[in-house]
């Protein structure tokens, strides 16, 4: 089998990241194939995958990430911003169902400090809702319960993800990681 950690090969959203072609062609590649599905489950759609392995279908499908939901901004279009979010969800679903890695975590964006840091005005800024959004990708993608993240954002004094500041950002994902 090649390498199963795959090279970056598109920008956007202010980071780089291995686009669901290149996923799709290195499974195909060694013979390995998937499909997926929608399911609704406490009001929240996840992306559920059945892989194809050593010339057989697996019976088990395998729960993914949690689409989330595209909040229209400025002048996007709220389809497109929908699509956004779940072929980032099959991404990252198939990422996981393969056991695949990236050349880098994209979850390594959250950690970043402000492009300005000395200046406490943009750190004690909320978060953009995009980095909110692959936030709760990054903690769907460990399975970190609502009721975990919750309890977290309780514990710096927000109510949701949108919430947060940039100066918790980086306190909340590492407190997130060592309960996983």
């Amino acid at each position: 089998m090649a390498e199963k950690n795959l090279k970056r090969n598109k920008e956007g959203y202010g980071y780089k990241y291995t686009d669901l072609a290149q996923i799709h062609d290195y499974l195909e590649k060694n013979n390995m194939q998937y499909i997926q599905k929608i399911e609704r489950m406490d009001g929240d759609d996840y992306i559920f995958t059945k892989r194809y392995i050593e010339e057989k279908w697996e019976e088990e499908w395998l729960q993914g990430c949690r689409v989330v939901q595209a909040i229209l901004q400025g002048k996007n279009n709220p389809a497109q911003e929908q699509g956004s979010a779940l072929t980032y969800a099959r991404r990252y679903s198939l990422l996981m169902a393969f056991g695949l890695a990236t050349e880098d975590d994209d979850a390594q964006s959250l950690n970043k400090q402000p492009a300005q840091q000395n200046n406490y005005k943009n750190y004690n800024k909320v978060i953009s809702n995009d980095r909110a959004e692959a936030f709760q990708n990054w903690c769907d993608s460990l399975f970190i319960t609502e009721e975990q993240l919750n309890n977290k954002l309780k514990k710096y004094g927000y109510e949701s993800i949108y919430d947060i500041k940039e100066k918790d950002l980086k306190p909340i994902t590492e407190e997130l990681k060592k309960e996983c």
